[in-house]
């Protein structure tokens, strides 16, 4: 019985041990479209807070920040960042603190040698000789690096900070630094119902609804579709019956509202220019059309895309008696 409890508490021991030597490191960058007000707010709030900041590095467009913390502090922090602009990452991993502490303690003997060697060349120079007190702010200096490397080494032993955070503020820039584009393989179907806001009986009918193949290249999102509108009615034998359209669209995300990164309700805007053949029994007409629209996302995943939105089509020749609005809902898939 007492080798069992023994045994318990080597095992214990070991695991707290082992546990002491975890820290977590945290990488987030929050991007700002208010650098300089942002870069305030935050060297106000690390004046007002006893944070322990290794490193701190600006300029006029990114502030990078290195802090060792408690899990208060982190709690703390870790809220209090997010209202700096909009979170393009934030990654979380668990670091081993042994390696550290072997290279704090080797550092601290090599240290605590070169003092020894200074206090003994020290004691054989006069106060008034040539390089003593060069010698002696050398020496000075080294102390205070042995002392912060003392507080660092029990800080890592005793894990009082295991929260590493590499911090990351930059300015949001409103157009593109570099030419970056993330390309997708994402086929799906559209459904589409288009309402003529002054329908001509004698020219068209009032109202079409259509199904398009759509297919998405890119997660700007850049996407092509082909389909046609049939009239949901034929008000006379010269009425526009068929419409078959292709198209080319982009859709853009609104930088105050999470730019695309939620699974749920993604506003977003944008535009499509497209080509519409449309026909009756008796005639073909050729024409060109620009579409603005906004749209929602209502529920998008890696693998799964479904959105609705609407759009005014305005077309190039024949406008008064074929604009109108639409409404689509689609579908896409990674494929």
């Amino acid at each position: 019985m007492k080798v069992i409890g023994i045994t318990i508490a080597l095992c214990f021991t070991y695991f707290l041990h082992y546990a002491q030597q975890k820290s977590i490191q945290v990488n987030t960058q929050i991007s700002t479209l208010g650098y300089e007000f942002s870069k305030q707010q935050l060297q106000n709030w690390l004046a007002e807070h006893n944070y322990h900041i290794i490193s701190q590095n600006d300029n006029d467009q990114q502030l990078v920040l290195v802090m060792h913390l408690s899990e208060a502090q982190f709690n703390e922090w870790k809220s209090w960042s997010l209202s700096l602009g909009n979170l393009e990452y934030q990654n979380v991993e668990t670091m081993d603190n042994s390696d550290e502490i072997e290279q704090v303690d080797l550092e601290l003997k090599f240290l605590e040698s070169r003092i020894l060697e200074y206090t003994t060349m020290l004691e054989k120079m006069g106060v008034q000789s040539e390089g003593y007190q060069a010698l002696w702010r050398e020496k000075m200096s080294i102390e205070e690096r042995i002392f912060n490397l003392q507080k660092r080494l029990i800080t890592l032993k005793e894990n009082m900070e295991p929260y590493r955070v590499n911090f990351t503020l930059t300015e949001e820039m409103t157009s593109p630094q570099e030419g970056k584009v993330s390309f997708v393989n994402m086929p799906g179907f559209e459904y589409s119902y288009f309402q003529l806001e002054s329908p001509n009986r004698h020219f068209s009918a009032s109202s079409f609804q259509g199904y398009f193949l759509k297919y998405m290249f890119t997660k700007g999102k850049s996407y092509a579709s082909i389909g046609a509108y049939r009239a949901n009615d034929q008000p006379s034998d010269t009425a526009l019956t068929e419409l078959f359209v292709f198209n080319f669209g982009q859709d853009f995300y609104s930088r105050h509202l999470g730019r695309g990164n939620k699974k749920f309700g993604n506003l977003y805007s944008g535009y499509t220019v497209g080509y519409m053949i449309a026909t009756n029994d008796n005639k073909k007409l050729d024409i060109g059309y620009l579409a603005p629209s906004i749209g929602l996302e209502l529920f998008k995943n890696k693998y799964f895309l479904w959105d609705v939105k609407a759009q005014y089509i305005v077309p190039f020749t024949y406008n008064r008696d074929l604009r109108g609005v639409s409404f689509n809902t689609s579908l896409n898939f990674v494929f």
